[in-house]
């Protein structure tokens, strides 16, 4: 029988995104969310980035269930892509399975979906699950207190402590202090916001900043741009919309979507009549623009705007425009071209670094003291974090009396066994990056690789005829460049290499055209090793 609970690190450690951990004890598996992380700008044409579960294939007998913390797409993102394979129940919150239905529809999948609410437990194979509220930046978000049969395993999920949230529904300190008085053998902790000193600001903070630019811009039209999952920053717009007399216009396809599910779920009260159709003849005192794009997404509503190719609604001097959110690290430069672009059309545009329209739904420092006091584990590891936020948070945990050999930070891939007298690393298991483009890319690697040496070096086609009866090239070979200067000389190179490397090959013992062209391929590639270029080769030969 198995002594100890095993933590499988299938992502979002070392990363911010991407969130997947498995808990496994003898012939049971749980997983923990299933998230996805964004392109970055070394995936070019990717979709998204999705975990490798080869692990979870491997074992997916053992598999019982996978229980969600909340609906933010690094938490259920991935699911849709693999939901019809692992076929086990999912748990979470209504708002969080509301937009993981939505996901799961638009691809035409199935699951089977199971509504829990703060408070419940279900039981997976040997682990209890008891889903506790905690406050973030949207509805549904719980933390998750884990029965093993060696101890408590307890999640902390996305988290803060907001004492004024928009729902009044606070994050359940005291249930959390029971569990942590019972005794917690692991925590799991976030530490997204650890460089953050004091506490983090309530989310009603953001409706008086928002509230104090209705107000001084009352005869401009507004256009908000915020994640379309923050249904709290929804909701205040709305509710100030209607206190100042204005119709509500939801630009983007994913804002209006979540706005029916978390209004159908009870998460956003919706007042009567508020949203308009479109923009029509309303002057422009009278509108409030609700859009997603807040990121600098290129498909994004507001980045069409700043570029005039939305067609709803044309920005300009009438336009007061505000980014109520920061930019996630990797998409400065996105959001900072959409700001200017919105200058260049005379709007005036107001972000975080001018004014308090957005705070953050993580934990800063005193907030993580506060959790880790409450939970007192005997283990912890930080997640949710690069290495440094996950450092830095050890470090808390130490300053707090945890025991530095009771501490671990972890990596992809990586699997810790821990129980009662120790926590040990295990032999890693598969783990990594997935790509989708369209769809899941089984070799997504070796593209996303072509793609980034295609934008760094470019591409040569090398076309060669052969006559393979006397072994020679018939004709020249034609080289075709694109993505940087091929001179003369360095094509000369290469038409010689071409006919040294079919002069040289042996046509008896070969497998046919396919061996050459790996031939061709390889001998091109080492003229361009001196000077440290390495375009994609595509060698074409043909029979001639």
């Amino acid at each position: 029988m198995a002594r100890s609970v095993k933590v499988v690190f299938l992502g979002g450690v070392g990363e911010i995104g991407k969130n997947m951990t498995a808990l496994e004890f003898g012939d049971d598996i749980i997983i923990v969310d299933c998230g996805v992380e964004f392109p970055r700008e070394d995936s070019p044409g990717v979709d998204a980035i999705i975990p490798d579960i080869t692990y979870i294939r491997e074992n997916i007998g053992k598999l019982r269930g996978i229980v969600l913390t909340h609906g933010h797409e690094d938490h259920i993102g991935a699911l849709p892509y693999y939901a019809e394979e692992l076929k086990v129940p999912v748990y979470g919150t209504a708002l969080t399975l509301g937009l993981l239905d939505r996901k799961l529809s638009e691809r035409g999948i199935k699951a089977d979906l199971n509504r829990v609410k703060p408070g419940d437990t279900v039981k997976l194979g040997c682990f209890e699950v008891e889903f506790i509220k905690v406050a973030h930046s949207m509805a549904g978000a719980c933390a998750l207190s884990v029965t093993t049969p060696v101890g408590v395993v307890f999640v902390t999920g996305d988290f803060k402590i907001d004492n004024t949230p928009i729902d009044g529904k606070k994050t359940d300190l005291q249930r959390i202090a029971e569990i942590g008085a019972k005794g917690v053998l692991l925590m799991l902790g976030e530490s997204t916001n650890v460089e953050r000193k004091g506490s983090s600001t309530s989310e009603m903070v953001v409706g008086q900043g928002l509230e104090n630019i209705f107000v001084a811009n009352a005869d401009k039209r507004i256009v908000v741009a915020c994640f379309a999952s923050s249904n709290y920053r929804v909701q205040q717009i709305m509710w100030l919309a209607e206190k100042y007399g204005r119709k509500v216009v939801l630009a983007g396809r994913s804002m209006k979507g979540i706005v029916e599910v978390a209004s159908r779920v009870g998460e956003l009260q919706v007042p009567k009549g508020i949203i308009a159709d479109g923009v029509g003849k309303l002057p422009p005192e009278k509108l409030v623009v609700i859009a997603t794009g807040s990121q600098g997404e290129p498909s994004s509503a507001l980045n069409r705007m700043s570029k005039g190719d939305f067609n709803k609604v044309s920005v300009g001097p009438d336009d007061v425009v505000v980014l109520s959110s920061t930019p996630i690290p990797g998409n400065e430069k996105s959001v900072y071209d959409v700001i200017n672009n919105l200058f260049r059309k005379g709007a005036n545009v107001i972000y975080e670094a001018m004014n308090e329209v957005h705070v953050s739904g993580h934990a800063y420092e005193e907030e993580l003291k506060i959790m880790l006091s409450l939970v007192r584990p005997k283990y912890f590891i930080p997640v949710h974090g690069e290495y440094r936020h996950q450092f830095k948070h050890a470090e808390i945990a130490k300053s707090l009396g945890i025991d530095e050999r009771n501490i671990v930070i972890p990596d992809i891939g990586q699997v810790y066994g821990v129980n009662a007298h120790s926590v040990k690393q295990h032999s890693n298991v598969p783990a990594g990056n997935v790509y989708v483009d369209g769809v899941v890319m089984e070799d997504g690697h070796s593209v996303v690789s072509d793609r980034r040496s295609l934008a760094e070096y470019g591409i040569l086609l090398v076309l060669a005829s052969v006559d393979t009866a006397k072994g020679v090239v018939a004709g020249d070979p034609d080289v075709i460049a694109r993505g940087f200067n091929l001179t003369d000389e360095i094509e000369s190179e290469i038409v010689r290499t071409v006919r040294d490397t079919v002069a040289a090959a042996d046509f008896e013992d070969s497998e046919g055209l396919g061996d050459l062209a790996r031939a061709v391929k390889k001998a091109v590639r080492k003229l361009f090793y001196r000077d440290r270029q390495f375009p994609v080769i595509v060698p074409i030969i043909v029979e001639d």
